[in-house]
């Protein structure tokens, strides 16, 4: 599973009722039908660096059960369903391509609150994006429940001024969190704590326009590293 899956199944991405343009929509994750955002993702660890692009785009509105979602799509064909309850952006299910209908999450993901203001904290469910095994053979933990763990979420910012491929934007939200987790690194040292640090720049009437996970480790065994991913491109 390559990175533009990770990202996307960890975060679903990422995302406000505020006003806007085109009607009712999140301010800094608009939801509205034709939308469409292209990233750059780096992965850097001392084993090498890789750097693909992905996309996502919005499905627009579906009625399921009496409930109204929001779809929105990567470019590997994974489908995230969203709603808007009373003070939150929420996922609620995933299809993937093989499957006709989504499948709902065993508890459903807060993306964000609707109306984030600094302080605001919410959990959020995650796993390594890049820390691995580099001997005797190489191996993502992505998929090792022992080390899945779950970053609370804060506002830290309001204004910030990001700059990425896209542009310059002002008023950026930025959302911050932090989370140790113990690793088997050495075994004759034992386990290490890695801190894992994740940053998320949102502007407002585009949405994420910049990622950045650090998850600092170094050992003759396993490695960490940092992922970014910027926005190269949007469509409203």
């Amino acid at each position: 599973m390559n990175f533009a899956c990770r990202i996307t199944l960890a975060f679903a991405a990422a995302a406000l009722l505020a006003s806007c343009s085109k009607g009712p929509s999140p301010l800094y994750f608009p939801l509205d039908k034709g939308r469409s955002w292209t990233y750059e993702l780096i992965e850097a660890n001392p084993l090498g660096t890789k750097t693909e692009r992905f996309e996502m785009s919005n499905g627009g509105r579906r009625e399921r059960n009496g409930e109204t979602f929001y779809l929105r799509r990567n470019s590997l064909g994974s489908e995230y369903w969203l709603k808007l309850d009373d003070k939150n952006i929420v996922r609620t299910g995933l299809r993937t391509t093989v499957e006709f209908e989504p499948r709902d999450d065993a508890v459903p993901r807060t993306v964000m609150p609707i109306a984030p203001k600094i302080g605001d904290s919410w959990e959020s469910p995650s796993q390594p994006f890049i820390l691995e095994r580099a001997v005797p053979f190489r191996e993502r933990f992505l998929h090792h429940d022992s080390v899945r763990f779950t970053l609370v979420m804060t506002v830290t910012s309001v204004s910030e001024e990001v700059t990425v491929a896209a542009g310059t934007f002002k008023n950026c939200l930025k959302v911050e969190g932090d989370a140790p987790i113990n690793v088997l690194a050495d075994p004759r040292l034992g386990a290490s704590e890695v801190v894992i640090h994740h940053t998320e720049w949102y502007a407002p009437g585009v949405g994420l326009i910049k990622l950045k996970r650090e998850e600092p480790l170094e050992t003759t065994q396993i490695v960490g590293g940092e992922v970014t991913m910027e926005l190269l491109d949007y469509h409203d």
